[in-house]
């Protein structure tokens, strides 16, 4: 077997396919979240007495830099929703959900939102109509930090998901598949509730989605 022609090939696909991304580079498209799936976290979040109730609130959006599934709204308690949408960006440098929000103005925090100083990392806001919690998973480890909310963090979560493809370094090095995809799980809580009560939720809810989703 000729080696150096073998070589030499892989050179040319390889500097084809690195051209092809910087000329033609890929639209950012997120997974549709599972109906097996969602239906499992609901039949889960009903073992504790909640009745959910699910419908579709908003869109979903594709565009250049960023792409977004439909907004899913889990009633999960009569003064409480849940909605969840995959997101995917493009550039790790959009990845974080100041960006994410950006083009989903309905979810998005206004600058008075604090950030949790420990993982699960997150967001919350607190209004006279309530209390909101907002953050994204990235699926594919059961660790703390699979939650984020700034670039630092959601980018950590992506590199510590190992990958389950086969033969996946090679299909990256030929340019097959990308070397990383930015995509997580903007998840949102809005909640009428009393603070402590939310927040036990929020968390409790936290614990089922990366249980269900991983």
């Amino acid at each position: 077997m000729n080696y150096k022609k073998l070589y030499l090939t892989l050179a040319f696909f390889s500097t084809l396919a690195a051209v092809q991304s910087i000329i033609f580079p890929r639209w950012p498209k997120a997974t549709i979240i599972p109906i097996d799936r969602l239906s499992l976290f609901k039949s889960n979040v009903l073992s504790n007495d909640k009745v959910v109730d699910s419908s579709l609130v908003h869109e979903g959006h594709s565009d250049y830099n960023i792409s977004h599934t439909p907004i899913v709204s889990l009633k999960i308690h009569p003064k409480a929703d849940l909605l969840l949408t995959n997101v995917q960006v493009r550039d790790v440098s959009d990845f974080s959900i100041s960006y994410i929000t950006e083009s989903i103005k309905s979810l998005r925090l206004n600058n008075s939102a604090t950030k949790s100083n420990q993982p699960p990392f997150f967001l919350s806001q607190r209004s006279p109509a309530g209390t909101t919690f907002q953050t994204c998973f990235v699926s594919g480890n059961s660790l703390p930090t699979s939650f984020g909310v700034d670039q630092d963090q959601m980018s950590l979560a992506v590199d510590q998901v190992n990958p389950v493809e086969t033969n996946l370094g090679i299909k990256r090095y030929l340019g097959l598949r990308p070397s990383r995809r930015y995509q997580c799980m903007l998840i949102t809580l809005k909640s009428t509730l009393p603070s402590q009560e939310s927040y036990r939720l929020w968390r409790d809810l936290l614990e089922k989605l990366q249980s269900t989703f991983n």
